[in-house]
């Protein structure tokens, strides 16, 4: 008798679970595992790698990366894809010479870079952009609106460097900087560290994305860690002026920690004084040198055309609300941005 019983709970079991089979939902398209590093050829005959991410016909958003960063690093924004491809936004980031895939170049400048991001853009066919720039990626988003002020809509500069003031390297000796440059690049869980309080922690797989980055910066096409690039690329930052933008009229939004100690208030103070036409400063006291990827819910709402919206949570629900509705909101005890940052 007991065996049987067991014989009976046993074909239960087996019809329960080709049911539950039955039901299974099963896909029809594979599931996003980031975006896709391409590489194009430019007139001098270096390879560049570039990323293009979202919707084919969505609104085209030229993405610049900071310093020591690969095309790839569109990635870190990936925690808000889903907003951001509902928004209808197109995201291509162009990498750099001797970061990640692209091939390095001697005396190479932001005019160079300006120059490969319009090769890449006139490949798919993109003409008129936004402009996205995060940290070191100021000065180069600098020289390319400045070489193409007619296909620029918008600009954004997140916590991004205007060359205000010099970095300490800069008065470092040739064998500091390498000493140093070299230690990051062959250490990318340093060169990405955010302080232990940094927001970017409750972002589940931030820390682990950005130090693939950083690997993916410093190795992928045989740097085997070398910081040659970087120092390179901060010898451009010591070195060469900030590209003249005063005849672009774009609107320009910037966003600035006040506790950043990397890019400090003054590079937001002076995009204000060289830009034209300010169509937001959006400052957040408390922020730091992450305030690109803590406020990026309300970046991607000013890129897409809203930026008279602040993105608000408010009694567990998170809203876009008018501006001055939203600061009152956030004065009776709403926060900024989505309810997942709390």
């Amino acid at each position: 008798m007991m065996i049987i019983r067991c014989g009976c709970l046993a074909l239960m079991a087996i019809a329960g679970a080709r049911t539950a089979m039955a039901e299974v939902d099963l896909p029809e398209t594979f599931d996003f595992m980031g975006p896709t590093v391409r590489t194009i050829k430019v007139e001098d005959g270096r390879k560049v790698a570039y990323v293009d991410t979202g919707p084919q016909d969505g609104e085209a958003v030229l993405f610049i990366g900071g310093t020591g960063t690969s095309a790839a690093v569109t990635r870190l924004t990936d925690f808000l894809r889903g907003m951001r491809e509902d928004l209808n936004l197109r995201l291509i980031s162009v990498g750099r010479a001797g970061f990640g895939q692209s091939d390095p170049a001697e005396n190479w400048t932001f005019d160079d870079y300006a120059s490969d991001a319009e090769q890449v853009l006139d490949e798919l066919g993109i003409e008129e952009v936004s402009v996205m720039a995060i940290s070191g990626g100021g000065p180069y988003s600098a020289a390319f609106v400045a070489r193409n002020p007619e296909r620029i809509r918008t600009i954004h500069l997140a916590a991004a460097t205007s060359l205000a003031t010099r970095s300490s390297l800069c008065d470092a000796t040739e064998e500091k900087m390498k000493e140093t440059l070299d230690d990051y690049a062959a250490h990318p869980l340093k060169w990405w560290a955010f302080p232990e309080d940094s927001p970017t922690h409750r972002i589940p797989g931030f820390a682990s994305a950005a130090g693939d980055d950083g690997a993916r910066t410093f190795a992928m096409a045989g740097q085997k860690g070398s910081g040659a690039a970087e120092i390179a690329e901060y010898r451009r930052y010591c070195d060469l002026p900030l590209p003249d933008v005063s005849q672009v009229d774009a609107p320009v939004y910037i966003y600035q920690g006040g506790q950043d100690s990397l890019v400090t208030p003054a590079h937001a103070d002076r995009w204000e004084e060289v830009y034209p036409n300010i169509a937001a400063r959006r400052d957040y006291p408390d922020g730091g040198h992450d305030a690109q990827y803590r406020h990026w819910d309300q970046i991607l709402i000013d890129m897409a055309g809203m930026g008279d919206q602040l993105v608000v949570c408010k009694d567990g629900e998170s809203r876009l609300m008018p501006e001055d509705e939203g600061k009152s909101a956030v004065q009776e005890g709403a926060i900024l941005g989505i309810c997942a940052w709390q």
